[in-house]
């Protein structure tokens, strides 16, 4: 028997189909989701559907609603497409970056060397200011040009090298082409110099500059401090902040604070100078708690309600001296200025 309906029954199934018919459009033709299949397996950024191949700079398509960017290629050629790294592809008659046609690069000899570096036979291609990959204009040879710095585990395109130079954001510098290498992930150096790269507000530029002499031996305390023993030197940042010492001890105690010998550094200035024994104080909270039994400071507070002879850390939010827990309050974790949160025995 033919089911009947009544007419508010039908209207509600007929505003059911509309809104199902306007998702589908939406998700399929018009909500900036894109949906497809990957062109390359080994590459998530360039994927193919029945509208044609598009560029997708995130993994995951679900987060182009907060960030990222997506875009169909133009003209492209389907049957000769192929992916050649995450950001770069081409097919019989163009070369892609990202979505952009790159109409400077030769098609037939373009390509992306073992470096990751874009070149063709007569051209290195390095990124412009506004993002966009141009032909070098530095002259640097295409068949032996290459990434060679690692910052943080990733080789950064800003430094490259050919046979006879190196080269930073473009342009020639003047190091030791065969022995320049990080050194950290903020200095450099090769058999003559240590280097740091140093940002111009007024030229808008950062620049490689030259901050001593090489001396021995060479201490970088850790990769990602910015303290560096240079023979009987210290440099801090793009600056020699102590020269000719004898140097017995040199450690990290916190972020950007040092112990060298007998002295505290932070951000590169001696701090607490006659007011801590550093040689028998223990740093605790990053290095922004220090306690040397005579005397408790945070930051460069000296903390006058704590018993400093019986200071003790029991966790790295929580201390206690004979009469008190003292504990540090989430609200104040970036304050400078503060005391502890503390608790009669």
């Amino acid at each position: 028997m033919k089911k009947k309906y009544d007419t508010a029954t039908k209207i509600l199934i007929g505003i059911a189909g509309f809104i199902g018919l306007y998702v589908f459009i939406i998700v399929f033709f018009g909500f900036p989701i894109p949906r497809g299949s990957k062109v390359d397996d080994r590459y998530f950024t360039y994927y193919q559907n029945f509208r044609g191949i598009y560029f997708i700079s995130v993994e995951n398509s679900l987060a182009l609603i907060n960030h990222g960017s997506w875009g169909y290629l133009e003209d492209v050629d389907e049957s000769t497409f192929e992916v050649l790294a995450e950001d770069w592809a081409k097919d019989a008659n163009h070369v892609w970056h990202f979505d952009d046609i790159v109409r400077t690069a030769d098609l037939k000899s373009f390509h992306i060397n073992e470096s990751g570096l874009p070149v063709d036979k007569r051209h290195v291609f390095v990124r412009s200011n506004n993002g966009v990959f141009v032909p070098s204009a530095s002259g640097i040879d295409p068949e032996t040009a290459e990434y060679f710095v690692y910052r943080l585990g990733t080789l950064q395109e800003e430094w490259m090298r050919d046979k006879s130079n190196i080269y930073f954001w473009d342009k020639k510098v003047d190091v030791d082409r065969n022995s320049f290498t990080s050194l950290t992930a903020d200095y450099f150096i090769d058999k003559n110099f240590i280097y740091s790269t140093i940002y111009n507000s007024a030229s808008q530029k950062t620049n490689l500059v030259t901050i001593d002499s090489v001396q021995s031996p060479i201490d970088t305390i850790c990769q990602g401090s910015r303290y560096i023993r240079n023979g009987r030197n210290i440099v801090y940042g793009n600056t020699v902040i102590l020269k000719d010492i004898d140097v017995d001890r040199i450690e990290e105690v916190g972020h950007l604070k040092c112990v060298i010998n007998d002295m505290l550094y932070e951000n590169g200035e001696q701090i607490l100078k006659g007011l801590l024994d550093v040689p028998n104080a223990n740093f605790y909270f990053y290095g922004r708690i220090a306690a040397d039994g005579q005397s408790v400071f945070f930051d460069d507070k000296r903390l006058e309600d704590v018993d400093a002879a019986t200071f003790r850390q029991i966790d790295n939010k929580t201390y206690e001296d004979r009469d008190y827990i003292y504990t540090i309050p989430e609200i104040t974790y970036g304050k400078v200025d503060f005391s502890f949160d503390k608790k009669k025995k």
